[in-house]
């Protein structure tokens, strides 16, 4: 029985209307972000009231910084933008080729970074202070997934073929895993404490990301070619999709928690800062947003 939160209560739905590729909360969890074919919109959580726009094409990916000062966002036109999150200014604009964005990641600790990553091969780190950039990481395929390790000292990142950890202070190559991956918007690949888990093969895999060795997998059924993962802040659960099902999972025991049934193919999963809510985003232009203390076995509709 998952029991995270507050009690039950019915599904917030919000129609955007245009197919979503992204959705994120606000650090502070009063807001969810979303991204798709619309651009970049803001909710509130508590009535799904829309409070902003910031208009840009085909968006891909979105993080907000751990601070709550900034939104970042990937186009599939090749292009990174940056928002001032309490006035929606854009602030800064990256664009090199017309490389689909795949990825986009702020660093959790007090020097601010964030990462581009992109179908060029490259993984370029920016000094969010300067607007300069610090490093650029390359690789022999597209990158589907970068993120930043829990302490800021490492990125995890992702091609179709293999799974590599970079030290983020020189950028040197720290661990090289052969591994396939799922191509889906920096959604395939987390860190869970020194951990990673991979979408691979019908499968969610987990890694030791000091030395790349495997430590279990789980199948996940039904996908279609593409699943998304998300996990608590307190890695104590992950939340996971397999077409339209999204599947709680204890990360400790591996024993399956609860399910939901949705009515559109899940694209994005995010879940509160408090682990009060998840909230998905997907084909049919619908963010859900649910209550997470009773789940067993429920159906949305």
């Amino acid at each position: 029985m998952l029991t995270i939160g507050q009690e039950h209560r019915d599904p917030l739905e919000i129609n955007v209307g245009r197919k979503l590729y992204a959705v994120t909360f606000s650090p502070n969890g009063e807001y969810i972000l979303s991204g798709g074919d619309g651009g970049v919109q803001v909710w509130q959580v508590e009535d799904g009231k829309q409070t902003a726009t910031m208009k840009v094409d085909l968006v891909k990916c979105l993080a907000a910084s751990n601070d709550g000062r900034w939104i970042a966002a990937g186009t599939s036109l090749g292009s990174m933008h940056v928002w001032d999150a309490k006035t929606y200014e854009e602030v800064f604009v990256h664009k090199e080729d017309s490389s689909t964005i795949n990825a986009v990641d702020f660093s959790p600790g007090s020097i601010h970074r964030l990462n581009s990553a992109s179908d060029n091969g490259t993984v370029i780190v920016w000094d969010f202070a300067t607007r300069e950039r610090v490093q650029t990481l390359h690789h022999e395929d597209w990158v589907v997934a970068a993120k930043y390790s829990p302490q800021g000292d490492r990125i995890a990142t992702a091609t179709l073929y293999s799974v590599r950890v970079y030290d983020s202070n020189d950028g040197h190559l720290l661990v090289d895993i052969k591994e396939t991956v799922t191509q889906w918007y920096n959604t395939s690949l987390l860190w869970c404490n020194n951990h990673l888990l991979v979408v691979s093969d019908d499968k969610i895999k987990q890694f030791e990301a000091s030395t790349g060795s495997a430590v279990s997998k789980w199948p996940v059924i039904d996908t279609n070619g593409y699943s998304c993962i998300a996990i608590a802040k307190h890695g104590g659960f992950i939340a996971y999709c397999a077409t339209r099902t999204l599947i709680f999972r204890d990360m400790a025991t591996h024993t399956e928690l609860g399910l939901i049934q949705h009515p559109q193919h899940i694209r994005s999963i995010a879940l509160s800062p408090d682990h009060l809510f998840v909230a998905t985003g997907g084909e049919g232009g619908k963010i859900i947003i649910q209550g997470l203390s009773r789940i067993i076995v429920s159906s949305m509709y």
